[in-house]
C-alpha cells in the first residue's frame, strides 16, 4: 500500500524548514552506504545541527498526522536525514535495508520521503516505485509526503536541472504483516462510517473485505 499525506508540515513549519536547509552542511550520501555504486546523492549527517532541527520538525509533524498514525500504527520512527540531489545524481533501483543499527535496532517497515522543496524547481528526480508489472512516478509539493512499504523496490530518476531536496525516514510498526495492517485500515474507515451514518454503500463493502480478508487469513485449508 501506497500512500499520499498531504500537507504534513504546517505554512509556519515549512518555513522554519526552508529558513534551516541553507545551514545544512551536506556530505557524500555514500558515508551511510560506502560500498553503493548506484547512490549518487548529497545528505546531511546525523550530528549536523540543522539537520537535527528539520529532523524534530518532520518527526512532529508526521506523528501527529492522523492517516500515518491509522496506516503505519507506528512504533518507532528513525531519526530524519534532509538528502540533496543535484543535475546528474541519482539514486538507482534498490530496496531499503531491513534493520537500521540504532539502539535498538528498527525494522524498516515502512519508508517515508518528505519533499520540501516545489516539484517547477527541479526536473527529474522522481520518487520511482515499482508494482508488479507497473512503475508509479511521484514529485509532491513541499510539505507533503508518501509513505510506501519498505519491501518496494524503488528509485529516484536522475536530476537534469535545478536542485532536489528531501527528507527521508523509515518506521517500525506495531503491525509487522503489511496485510493485517490493511484490515486495520480499512476497520478504522468502517468505524468512522458507521459512526457518521456516512455512505453505506462503502461500509458494507468494508465489511465485506474484512469478513472475506480475515477468513482467508485464519482458514484452516
Amino acid at each position: 500500500m501506497i500512500r499520499i499525506l498531504p500537507n504534513v508540515l504546517s505554512a509556519a513549519e515549512l518555513q522554519a524548514v526552508r529558513e534551516l536547509l541553507p545551514q545544512v552542511r551536506f556530505a557524500d550520501g555514500r558515508i551511510t552506504n560506502p560500498d553503493s555504486t548506484i547512490k549518487q546523492n548529497l545528505q546531511a549527517p546525523q550530528e549536523d545541527p540543522a539537520n537535527q532541527r528539520i529532523a524534530l520538525i518532520a518527526r512532529d509533524a508526521l506523528m501527529r498526522f492522523g492517516e500515518l498514525r491509522v496506516f503505519a500504527q507506528p512504533r518507532t520512527m528513525a531519526r530524519t536525514t534532509v538528502v540533496r540531489y543535484e543535475p546528474g545524481m541519482n539514486y538507482g533501483w534498490h530496496v531499503d535495508e531491513a534493520l537500521f543499527p540504532s539502539t535498538p535496532p528498527i525494522r524498516s517497515d515502512l519508508s517515508c520521503t518528505l519533499f520540501l522543496n516545489d516539484p517547477s524547481e527541479y526536473d527529474g528526480g522522481e520518487l520511482t516505485i515499482q508494482l508488479g508489472a507497473q512503475e508509479l512516478a511521484y514529485k509532491l509539493e513541499p510539505g507533503s509526503a508518501i509513505l510506501y512499504p519498505s519491501t518496494t523496490i524503488h528509485r529516484v530518476t536522475p536530476v537534469t536541472r535545478g536542485v532536489r531536496i528531501a527528507a527521508i525516514t523509515w518506521l517500525q510498526s506495531w503491525v509487522a504483516d503489511s496485510n493485517q495492517r490493511e484490515l486495520l485500515v480499512q476497520l478504522e474507515e468502517a468505524r468512522g462510517l458507521a459512526a457518521s451514518g456516512g455512505d453505506r454503500q462503502r461500509l458494507q463493502v468494508l465489511l465485506e473485505s474484512l469478513r472475506t480478508n480475515l477468513f482467508r487469513m485464519w482458514a484452516d485449508t
